[in-house]
């Protein structure tokens, strides 16, 4: 643990907050609910080409950030993330947290105020959003590999591992989990478990 706390984890952090703000779109119909979610994943699970899985992946992202039949709801999105991209944490989980009062079943909503308790050092109460979003959206790859950063953050290697392999079953090309995965195994091999 010694080893991924040291130096490399603000790379990490950094890298995880960029896998789960991504989403800024031009607001489609949808949300976590879409249809074509279900064929996104199954051509990010077949592709090898770069292209395509960014494509993939940034179409993936779009869909879960907007917001179907409200565009008033997806501005408040692209606010809150104007805001966390400017560092305004806590104005950013004011917005977050107004959109999750209003549609509590909007996953990426969660996932948006996970991100910025993440960000302000809340691990309990971004675990807490995390939960919510795996329940909306199993599949969310940003949050499962989010909670793998709680888990690193708190010293439960074990926890993490798990977290980033299920991220990469979801999006097996996510090179960050992968490093990471590489990496929690090589320290828990020096750990009884």
């Amino acid at each position: 643990m010694r080893c991924i706390m040291r130096g490399k984890l603000s790379d990490l952090l950094a890298a995880l907050a960029v896998i789960m703000m991504l989403g800024i779109a031009s607001p489609v119909m949808a949300d976590q609910n879409d249809p074509q979610l279900d064929e996104l994943f199954d051509a990010l699970q077949r592709t090898t080409s770069d292209r395509e899985i960014q494509q993939l992946t940034r179409n993936i992202w779009d869909r879960w950030t907007a917001f179907e039949n409200d565009s008033d709801t997806y501005k408040m999105m692209v606010q809150g993330m104007t805001l966390m991209n400017q560092g305004q944490l806590s104005r950013a989980e004011m917005v977050f947290s107004a959109i999750i009062d209003d549609h509590p079943d909007y996953a990426e909503a969660w996932n948006k105020r996970a991100t910025v308790r993440f960000m302000r050092g809340d691990d309990y109460g971004s675990r807490r959003d995390i939960a919510e979003v795996i329940d909306r959206e199993p599949r969310h790859f940003g949050a499962l590999s989010g909670l793998g950063m709680i888990h690193i953050r708190n010293g439960n290697l074990q926890g993490a591992l798990q977290a980033f392999e299920a991220a990469l079953r979801v999006n097996p090309h996510l090179a960050n989990a992968q490093d990471m995965i590489t990496r929690l195994r090589q320290e828990l091999r020096g750990q009884s478990l």
